[in-house]
């Protein structure tokens, strides 16, 4: 008998290798460029408690006060400072390049995570529907707009997107699993490989440990799993869950309780706080078809037709039918997974993220099933990613990149040497508008307006309730009154500053944004001793009015002092 020929639905590179330090020489660029701001989550949930783990400073969030995280993801990172700040120790490097090289680290981690998510949606894609499929997919991931905006970027959104498609790759699809034959070559029973399914129960627990809401697309495939599966495998199936599932709680509860000193759960505290309490609606509300109007198109951009149509042709076919039970289980998954999170209040793109890659896949099969001609489709696919470059670059380089480029500019004065280094900063602006300790890695003062949630509050009191930065954008010139000590200004004593016990002090740098330029310079009047010293752009339009205009700094004139803390 001849040996088994190469299964042709298997995506095959002439070099595996040279095809991924291609794809990561891409991200890594890509994570080195991005130069604005996307969504808080980006630092606080991730950066910052991996900086205060190290460094044992830094702003950590009610959710790690209350103990909704697990430091899973945080750890990651947590890691790579320590290893960065080794081989700096070892390097000799001076303070501002280890700065530096502490800054850039978390990205260059995060651009691996990111290629390999690009790699493994070929690499599935190819497995499912074939090697052209495999391809086209790859370009559709390293050409979205989206993954460019989104994948480098440090959330536990983009390392679970990167995880959960690694973890379908090795899923044990129906149309693959091993068929069993007898001397009448009748198949007798499948059987699955538990190599592969140990493997992808492994990452699909990461995942969930990431981010508990990914059993959702877990739960969705493996009922299906076993609805195909003979008996005996059914038996194998839950046996591997149930084990790779207890082991992974209790690795992860170790690593919580070795963190937060005490046993916590906090996949239940995450539920308790944001669905008994409802504390997930303080952060906004959206409508019902907000993934369907907004989070799709943004997620998809010129890929959502052929993402639609896809979908529909997947659905619209026999989940028997061969060779298309594996999309009709993942097109069944995303429409389940998007009917859930449409039924929550809180709603951000992000949270759909990771069924991003799976379009790709399903999109990249239909694409190449079209009766058109290959130069036809050459050129399409072509001018689809073309009209993702502008928007991958609009998104990455201009729009909200002032708040990233001042906290550069105090990473870089706040060295000992430098003439412009400052002692201490505050920000009048939403809070975690910009990054904190790990990104600025000063040891000056910081101070910024808070936004803790009405936790334990009745809901009469939740109706009313408002946090600092709320109460401040109000009535700022009441809260700059009530909360700030006089304003230093030209011939006022700075001895009766020195008395005013008042929730903050001001800082030797005032950092807002220009929809408060007017007010602040009303309120600090003309004989104030701050001065404007740095004006960064940020934005042409915002959809939050109190994020308008540039980032705008005002220094305090050499020489004058700020408050009580200059006199001690």
């Amino acid at each position: 008998m001849s040996p088994k020929g190469p299964d042709p639905r298997v995506l095959r590179f002439s070099s595996t290798s040279l095809i991924f330090f291609t794809i990561l020489s891409f991200r890594l660029l890509n994570a080195l460029t991005v130069r604005t701001f996307f969504q808080p989550d980006e630092c606080f949930q991730s950066l910052e408690p991996a900086w205060k783990m190290v460094y044992d400073e830094g702003w950590l969030t009610w959710e790690w006060r209350n103990q909704l995280r697990s430091i899973a993801h945080p750890a990651l990172f947590a890691a790579v400072y320590k290893s960065a700040d080794f081989i700096s120790g070892l390097l000799g490097l001076q303070t501002p390049t280890k700065v530096e090289v502490l800054a850039v680290a978390p990205k260059v981690l995060q651009a691996i995570f990111s290629a390999l998510g690009d790699y493994f949606t070929a690499k599935l894609a190819g497995k499912l529907f074939g090697g052209a499929a495999g391809w086209t997919s790859l370009w559709f991931s390293v050409g979205s707009a989206f993954h460019f905006f989104c994948s480098t970027r440090t959330f536990s959104n983009s390392l679970e997107t990167s995880i959960t498609i690694i973890a379908l790759y090795y899923w044990p699809w129906p149309q693959l699993i091993t068929k069993k034959r007898d001397t009448k070559s009748v198949v007798v029973e499948g059987q699955i490989d538990r190599k592969e399914l140990q493997l992808s129960l492994l990452f699909a627990a990461f995942a969930c440990i990431l981010r508990p809401t990914n059993v959702l697309i877990w739960s969705s495939l493996g009922l299906f799993l076993l609805y195909h599966s003979s008996s005996r495998d059914r038996m194998r199936i839950v046996t591997e869950v149930v084990t790779v599932g207890i082991t992974a709680l209790v690795l992860n509860a170790v690593a919580d309780h070795q963190y937060y000193g005490v046993w916590t759960f906090p996949p239940m505290k995450f539920l308790e706080f944001n669905l008994v309490q409802s504390l997930s609606v303080f952060y906004g509300s959206n409508p019902w078809h907000y993934y369907l109007s907004q989070g799709l198109p943004l997620l998809l951009t010129s890929f959502l037709p052929v993402s639609i149509y896809a979908l529909y042709s997947f659905l619209n076919r026999s989940p028997m039918e061969h060779g298309t039970a594996a999309g009709f289980q993942l097109a069944s998954t995303i429409v389940l997974v998007t009917f859930v999170y449409s039924l929550i209040s809180h709603k951000e793109l992000r949270f759909i993220y990771p069924l991003l890659p799976i379009l790709h896949v399903l999109s990249a099969a239909k694409f190449e099933n079209l009766s058109w001609r290959t130069s036809t489709k050459k050129w399409v696919l072509i001018g689809m990613i073309l009209l993702n470059i502008p928007i991958a670059w609009y998104s990455t380089q201009v729009h909200q990149r002032g708040v990233v480029d001042v906290v550069e500019w105090l990473r870089k004065t706040g060295n000992v040497d430098n003439p412009e280094r400052w002692s201490s900063v505050g920000f009048l602006m939403p809070c975690h508008s910009t990054g904190w300790r790990s990104s600025v890695m000063g040891d000056g003062e910081m101070w910024a307006l808070g936004c803790e949630p009405p936790i334990g509050l009745s809901s009469e009191e939740k109706l009313t309730y408002l946090d600092e930065a709320d109460r401040f954008y109000a009535s700022p010139t009441e809260f700059l009154e009530s909360q700030f000590p006089t304003p230093p200004s030209k011939g006022r004593n700075p001895m009766k500053r020195m008395l005013e016990d008042k929730s903050h002090q001001w800082p030797d740098r005032l950092i807002f944004f220009g929809a408060l330029e007017d007010t602040i310079k009303s309120y600090l009047g003309p004989e104030t001793q701050y001065e404007e010293c740095k004006r960064f752009f940020n934005s042409h339009l915002h959809d939050d009015s109190r994020r308008k205009g540039d980032v705008i700094v005002y220094c305090l004139r050499k020489g004058a002092t700020a408050g009580a803390e200059s006199f001690i």
